[in-house]
């Protein structure tokens, strides 16, 4: 029959310890919410979740903007300045993809989110 050494009980309390750590790592990791579209006007900012899919009008300097959140996307559907280059953007998905309605001083932008808040909506 073996015994076990002073040392051997230390090294199984750090397997043990090792083993709990990468178990609450691996399990908060998933608790994180959907990323965050930040929209900036002239009116202020506006934080609206990826994760729920709703249409927006800003009201910017010339007109309103129309943004859409659909499927964890976000991109601008209408505008009312001259050339629209800001709808022919695409579609915003990953941290710190961005646009803008540079005349109607609109810009949008995907922010990675670490907290487990349930948002609807938040002014800053």
């Amino acid at each position: 029959m073996k015994v076990f050494r002073p040392l051997d009980f230390v090294l199984l309390l750090v397997f043990l310890a090792v083993c709990a750590w990468a178990i609450v790592a691996v399990t908060s990791r998933g608790k994180q919410s959907a990323p965050l579209l930040i929209v900036n006007s002239p009116d202020g900012e506006y934080v609206y979740p990826l994760a729920k899919d709703r249409e927006i009008s800003v009201l910017g300097a010339i007109g309103n903007s129309v943004l859409v959140i659909k499927d964890g996307k976000a991109f601008f559907k209408d505008s009312p300045c001259p050339n629209k280059t800001c709808v022919q953007t695409g579609e915003l998905t990953r941290n710190n993809d961005w646009a803008a309605c540079l005349p109607n001083q609109v810009i949008i932008h995907v922010e990675a989110s670490g907290e487990k808040d349930e948002l609807d909506t938040v002014v800053r």
